[in-house]
């Protein structure tokens, strides 16, 4: 029987001026903000932070994946691009108020078969920890903390 490797990960968001957002996490900072005219486009949307948090994830499981399955490459590339309409998140209840559809583009320059990337491909879809917790929605709840 194996030991339980859980964890608890944390992250800190403190929004600071007009629409910018400082989030920490260990020793590191990353800026979120909206583009102009809303805010002062210091950083990515939230949205493509996520969009982003899912790539650099499905990256490093296919390195490590394509490592233990033999596959040698000279690159590889990550897109993830999400559908998303603003309405819904505004309250109409026609529209998603998230992302309506995520696709994932693969762009691998290697000489292993077609088949053995398409392996690799399907193992780091179903086992990306950021996009299996998008997917399968793990449950949130929330606590109010007066300041």
């Amino acid at each position: 029987m194996s030991q339980s490797s859980a964890k608890v990960y944390r992250a800190k968001s403190t929004i600071t001026d007009k629409f910018q957002v400082e989030v920490t996490a260990r020793d590191h900072t990353l800026y979120f903000d909206e583009p102009s005219p809303i805010s002062n486009n210091a950083g990515m949307t939230p949205l493509e932070g996520l969009l982003g948090a899912i790539g650099a994830c499905k990256s490093i499981v296919a390195k490590v994946t394509a490592k233990k399955m033999g596959i040698d490459y000279r690159s590889l590339e990550i897109i993830v691009e999400g559908d998303f309409d603003s309405r819904g998140y505004q309250g109409d209840p026609e529209f998603d108020i998230g992302f309506s559809d995520i696709r994932t583009i693969y762009q691998i320059d290697s000489d292993a078969s077609e088949e053995k990337l398409k392996q690799l491909m399907e193992f780091v879809d179903t086992h990306c920890p950021a996009a299996a917790t998008i997917k399968d929605s793990a449950p949130m709840k929330s606590t109010l903390k007066r300041l």
